[in-house]
């Protein structure tokens, strides 16, 4: 597949929205672009006790998605289950041990397109009026509104594969 260096409009609700959804499917695609050719080794090599690997990373990233997905789009809480299935990629911490396993890299790249999929169609209805409501989330006196909660899911995935290239780096110089 071959990035694009366009962005598409006509396809949502609003050309704001599309304007976002073309900064997602970017950053996707330059986060699953970082990751070919990637061994298992590298994928869950730890340049020191508690920091993350890059499949940690992914695994953030993916729980991220499934969590901004159901709490700002769907609106509603984390089942139990979700909770038990994303709650160790949501916080990483104590949970990277756990998160470290023998995962090939095409696992993770499946698990990114699925989420994406769920994501997508999440956001397939969506009016302008509920991209821009206020939402009181993330700062008491003002809220924030969908739109900047998507703004800030590209720019933590964005933050992450830097973090990926660092380690990528790291791997190498090893």
């Amino acid at each position: 597949m071959k990035r694009k260096f366009r962005i598409d409009f006509n396809k949502a609700n609003d050309h704001s929205i599309d304007y976002l959804l073309g900064i997602l499917e970017d950053a996707r695609f330059t986060t699953i672009q970082r990751l070919e050719n990637l061994p298992a080794e590298e994928l869950h090599w730890q340049f020191k006790e508690g920091w993350n690997t890059i499949g940690v990373l992914l695994s953030h990233i993916i729980a991220i998605e499934n969590y901004f997905r159901i709490h700002y789009i769907e609106r509603r809480d984390l089942t139990k289950q979700e909770t038990e299935k994303w709650l160790p990629g949501l916080e990483i911490g104590k949970y990277i041990p756990q998160l470290i396993n023998d995962k090939p890299v095409e696992t993770y790249i499946t698990e990114l397109a699925e989420s994406r999929q769920l994501f997508l169609k999440a956001l397939d209805n969506l009016s302008f009026e509920e991209f821009s409501k206020r939402i009181d989330d993330y700062d008491a006196d003002t809220g924030c509104n969908l739109a900047w909660v998507l703004y800030h899911f590209a720019e933590d995935e964005v933050h992450h594969r830097g973090q990926i290239s660092i380690l990528r780096k790291l791997y190498k110089e090893q």
